[in-house]
């Protein structure tokens, strides 16, 4: 008897919590007409596919030592999803548990810790998108669910969803522990997600967030729209980066509404726009909730970060800090570290072609403030 309760004690140690927990997911397939819907909004076609870029992209982590946390881009293209998990990845990684200042210890993670960051990340983007009361998790079945018919160009991924909806965030979470290989190993982690979360937060809803109907996610050469950044970041595919919403009197009592961020974002953004007066980008996303950025440069989009989480409230530790800088896409080898004084003055030349451009993304921020690159060779 005893050696039998050894036994069972043993049995449920090793028992996955998941097999007891009773999930509450509902599952459905994909039909043609929501397939049809969702090419719409990110190609503007139903006639559209995904490119191979988007195909072959997952959230596959590297595997140099010193950049262990940052996911790797195989070719250019998703770079403005890949770069919002990035920054939600590193929020889970640095600043998920309460200590304030971190060491970089916290950035060469065991692949079990950045793997569940990883799902902290996706599961966060989903529920945020769902209004914090729903997600939904698109996951491919191997098998076409519907037969495509009409304006429908099959691509082989959309047709064999299953889409599986949770109102619990337990549940969402226990769901993404166990299917997270879809996400990180692919191969198509990256549509997978982009699907999640425009059902999470439903077609009509995004939809509404366009300033134009006609807007879509998915733009030409396959890049990411600024309108599917800001879902990824914020839960709302406004397509602007200002505060709040502008309207414009066109005249003839006709009034264009502008929409951008409603409130404060966990995560930032600096874009190479701004330096050329294209854009402003609001506090909202200038002064986010931790210190990191994604960093929008022409038509990609990398990250900054600091390991300090009090830079954002403390004009002490705003005098001289560091800044972290990862680039997926960029076969990046060594960690590259710039520090940022912002107690002198540089003298910087707008039309200089020879200034990176990511001091000019840093100096919308801090106006004006000396960057050390520590020796590594600027990025131009």
């Amino acid at each position: 008897d005893v050696e039998d309760e050894e036994a069972t004690r043993e049995v449920s140690k090793n028992l996955d919590l998941s097999t007891l927990y009773m999930l509450q997911v509902v599952s459905k397939a994909i039909d043609v007409s929501l397939a049809k819907e969702l090419k719409n909004l990110l190609f503007g076609s139903s006639l559209s596919c995904f490119s191979e870029e988007w195909k072959i992209q997952s959230f596959t982590f590297n595997n140099i030592p010193q950049l262990k946390y940052g996911i790797v881009q195989k070719k250019g293209g998703p770079c403005g999803v890949l770069a919002a998990v990035q920054a939600c990845v590193l929020q889970q990684l640095i600043f998920a548990d309460s200590n304030t200042n971190k060491d970089t210890r916290c950035l060469q993670p065991s692949e079990v810790h950045r793997t569940k960051c990883l799902t902290m990340a996706i599961a966060d983007i989903l529920w945020r998108a769902g209004g914090n009361e729903k997600a939904i998790v698109a996951l491919p079945s191997g098998r076409q669910q519907f037969t495509p018919i009409g304006k429908y160009k099959a691509d082989g991924i959309l047709e064999t969803l299953i889409l599986h909806s949770t109102t619990r965030y337990e549940d969402l979470i226990v769901f993404l522990q166990q299917n997270i290989h879809q996400f990180e190993i692919g191969p198509c982690g990256c549509i997978l997600l982009t699907v999640s979360v425009i059902l999470s937060r439903s077609i009509n809803l995004v939809r509404n967030d366009f300033d134009v109907l006609t807007n879509r996610l998915i733009g030409s050469h396959g890049y990411c729209t600024q309108e599917l950044v800001n879902l990824l970041l914020t839960g709302k595919a406004v397509s602007n980066v200002f505060n709040n919403v502008i309207e414009l009197d066109s005249g003839n009592g006709n009034i264009t509404i502008l929409k951008g961020i409603t409130s404060r974002s966990d995560i930032g953004l600096l874009s190479l726009f701004e330096h050329y007066d294209v854009c402003q980008v609001g506090c909202y996303l200038k002064t986010p909730r931790y210190p990191i950025w994604l960093v929008c440069s022409e038509s990609h989009f990398s990250v900054l970060f600091c390991l300090e989480k009090d830079l954002l409230g403390d004009c002490k530790t705003e005098r001289r800090f560091d800044l972290y800088y990862y680039d997926g896409l960029a076969n990046q080898e060594e960690e590259i570290r710039l520090t940022v004084d912002t107690t002198q003055m540089c003298t910087e030349d707008k039309e200089n072609d020879l200034t990176p451009p990511l001091e000019h993304c840093i100096r919308t921020k801090w106006q004006g403030a000396v960057i050390d690159w520590n020796g590594t060779e600027p990025i131009l």
